[in-house]
């Protein structure tokens, strides 16, 4: 709950910041461009490595890599302010860890993926560094969406007892909120457009999937609920097009 009430501070900072000085520059028109982010497991930031636990069983989520990819529209609003949002697809994928210790010793792993649809609307401002290098941050909210939720199974045979492992990952909400922040760096053409490189942190308000771990054999069953934050770190790598008309329409005017 601080964490939401910190980003609704900031955006009722921005808000407060642009009415007073925005209007200093006239505002240009909108940018337009395309963004692919790889998805990086953090021990830090506490996106690698969720557990539950029984006695004699463990369950466990590992984030492995995944990727990101959409679309930016980003409008100035003034001589430092931007206002950026657009549509992103988004794959975490995770390994499963199941580990019996009961009887016998049985472990088996599975691959999962979990998709989501992202809508961020952030308040971003730059810093420029030289003649085209320009330093940006932003945070913001985004609107995420999840569209379906995921099973997987296994088998594994110790001596002549066959043990199976099966999970099912549900999504708590259709939809959700998260803060996201951004820290980068963009290089700047006159006709090639704009370039960008940073990274990203997306935090959810909330837990986004719960996921049942299974396991069955003739002596018995054990069951686990591991909740996930989806919580994930990014590199992110930007580009927005070039408007050939802007010209053309500045020696109109």
């Amino acid at each position: 709950m601080e964490f939401s009430k910190k980003i609704i501070f900031l955006l009722f900072a921005f808000v407060i910041a642009e009415l007073s000085f925005g209007q200093k520059a006239p505002a240009n028109e909108f940018l337009f461009g395309f963004q692919l982010r790889p998805i990086v497991p953090n021990a830090y930031l506490n996106t690698d490595i969720e557990t539950a636990n029984l006695p004699n069983f463990t369950y466990s989520a590992k984030s492995n890599v995944g990727f990101s990819f959409g679309s930016i529209i980003r409008k100035p609003l003034g001589k430092f302010w931007n206002l950026e949002t657009g549509l992103n697809y988004v794959k975490r994928s995770y390994s499963l860890n199941f580990d019996l210790n009961d009887s016998v010793q049985v472990s088996s792993k599975h691959n999962m993926t979990f998709i989501a649809y992202e809508i961020p609307i952030q308040a971003l401002i730059y810093v420029r560094l030289g003649k085209a290098w320009y330093m940006n941050a932003s945070a913001g909210i985004s609107i995420d969406f999840f569209p379906s939720e995921t099973e997987t199974f296994s088998s594994e045979k110790v001596d002549s007892t066959y043990f199976d492992f099966s999970q099912i990952t549900y999504r708590i909400k259709w939809s959700a909120l998260a803060a996201q922040s951004n820290l980068g760096f963009e290089y700047r053409t006159e006709k090639d457009g704009y370039y960008y490189i940073g990274a990203s942190f997306h935090r959810p308000f909330g837990r986004i999937a719960g996921s049942q771990g299974l396991v069955e054999s003739t002596s018995g069953s054990e069951r686990l609920w591991l909740s996930l934050s989806g919580s994930y770190f990014s590199i992110d790598l930007k580009y927005f097009l070039y408007d050939k008309y802007k010209t053309k329409k500045a020696v109109i005017e």
